[in-house]
C-alpha cells in the first residue's frame, strides 16, 4: 500500500528558511520552501511538526496520509524485530509497480461507506 514511499521521503527543516518559528507554514516564502523540499516526492516530513502529503486528488492525498502513518508504525516495529537491525524495504521496481494508485479508489470507497458518505 505504500509503494509511493519507495522513492524516498525528504525532511523539511523550517529553520533553514525561516529561522526560529512556531513551526507553521505561515508565509508564501515558507510555503515555497516546503514545496521545494517536496520536489518530485509525495510526502515530506516536517522536522518537529509532522508531515505533508500530496496527490492528484483529495482521495489520493488522504490515501497517502493514512498509509504513510500506518507504514511508519509498521517500520518502527520491523526495526525492533529485525535480527541484525536489517529491514528489507521495497526495491525501486517494486515501489514503482505497487505505487501506481490502483488501491486508492477501493480504499476511498471503503472509507466513504464506513463513515456514512455513500
Amino acid at each position: 500500500m505504500c509503494g509511493f514511499l519507495g522513492c524516498g521521503v525528504p525532511i523539511f527543516e523550517i529553520r533553514d528558511k525561516g529561522g526560529m518559528t512556531d513551526m507553521l507554514i505561515r508565509t508564501p516564502a515558507l510555503g515555497k520552501a516546503l514545496a521545494a523540499s517536496l520536489a518530485d516526492k509525495f510526502v515530506v516530513l516536517m522536522r518537529g511538526h509532522g508531515a505533508t502529503m500530496v496527490g492528484k486528488s483529495i482521495p489520493e492525498a488522504v490515501f497517502r496520509a493514512v498509509y504513510a502513518t500506518e507504514n511508519a508504525t509498521i517500520q518502527m516495529q520491523a526495526h525492533q524485530l529485525a535480527v541484525n537491525g536489517e529491514v528489507e524495504f521495497l526495491s525501486d521496481e517494486e515501489s514503482e509497480l505497487s505505487g501506481k494508485g490502483r488501491n486508492v479508489p477501493r480504499s476511498w470507497t471503503l472509507w466513504k461507506h464506513q463513515f456514512g458518505g455513500g
